[in-house]
């Protein structure tokens, strides 16, 4: 294969060296990257200089990619690509999305069919913070107790997209209209049931598929018992470094990851007019499933 591959993180991530994105991928090559990730659900690959149009062509060859839903931030060049950003114009509107990513979550979980891979450039860094984590959840539905795993195996529990319907987490101040956006989408979106232990698609491993951002209750359960429920299973999530990767970025960073396995959150730290660009494309999905061993 052309290219080299580099653990970096007992969680799941590892780094590509001496391979260009913005360059045809023969059939060899990207067997190789599918075969990659299906080890590493975390890919790095520095040094890119991917415009717009090369890195929406890039993701593509993954699949179908997720139409984005906020077109106000959308890239002109492609409107596959988002802008995640805390710049703004000489007029102070928004450039991109400010508030992304900032409690975790698995992207588009709240969808029937979430999206599989998310895909983000780092066009510009900020002096301090900026920082992207993860948690690998195959790892930590491994080492779940069993008498969590009883619990929760066969059962579903419910998201949404909306902060406002959740008490977990707060909505952002520096998003322009965030709580008139949640308020609205709260009355438009139905919640979507998920299954809490999904099964993977490719690997078949078993992963605990919840999230404090979206996850906001358990079907055909009482809200008494489903919290706590919830509560302890977050602590646990969380409880354990080895599970946790911190990805600091660069300039030219292209990062990849598998949602089917993994929460993310950025990192905040950072603030105007010290600015973070990011540009994202997500690869749709197919309905999560728990299959039992």
């Amino acid at each position: 294969m052309a290219f080299t591959l580099n653990q970096i993180s007992p969680a799941g991530a590892a780094e590509i060296v001496g391979f260009d994105c913005s360059k045809p991928v023969s059939p060899e090559d990207f067997a190789a990257l599918q075969q990659a990730f299906r080890d590493h659900p975390i890919l790095c690959i520095r040094d890119q200089h991917l415009t717009p149009k090369a890195q929406a062509d890039f993701a593509r060859q993954w699949g179908s990619l997720e139409s984005q839903d906020r077109s106000a931030y959308c890239h002109p060049d492609d409107n596959d690509v988002l802008i995640l950003s805390n710049e703004r114009r000489s007029d102070g509107s928004q450039v991109g999305i400010v508030d992304a990513g900032d409690f975790w979550h698995s992207d588009s979980s709240h969808m029937t069919d979430p999206c599989r891979i998310t895909m983000l450039y780092s066009v510009k860094n900020p002096l301090q913070g900026g920082d992207t984590e993860f948690i690998n959840t195959n790892q930590v539905y491994a080492a779940l107790p069993e008498s969590l795993k009883r619990q929760i195996e066969g059962r579903n529990a419910v998201h949404h997209v909306s902060k406002t319907l959740n008490p977990r987490v707060t909505v952002s101040a520096e998003r322009e209209a965030a709580v008139e956006y949640y308020k609205r989408r709260e009355k438009e979106t139905k919640p979507v049931v998920q299954p809490m232990v999904r099964t993977h698609p490719e690997t078949g491993a078993p992963t605990l598929y919840i999230s404090p951002r979206f996850t906001i209750a358990i079907e055909d359960m009482d809200d008494a018992q489903a919290q706590p429920l919830l509560d302890e299973l977050f602590r646990f999530m969380f409880s354990n470094p080895a599970w946790r990767y911190t990805h600091k970025w660069k300039d030219g960073d292209f990062v990849f990851w598998d949602n089917a396995c993994l929460n993310h959150m950025a990192g905040g730290g950072y603030q105007y007019p010290d600015t973070r660009r990011m540009h994202r494309t997500t690869v749709a999905g197919g309905r999560p499933f728990y299959r039992a061993a």
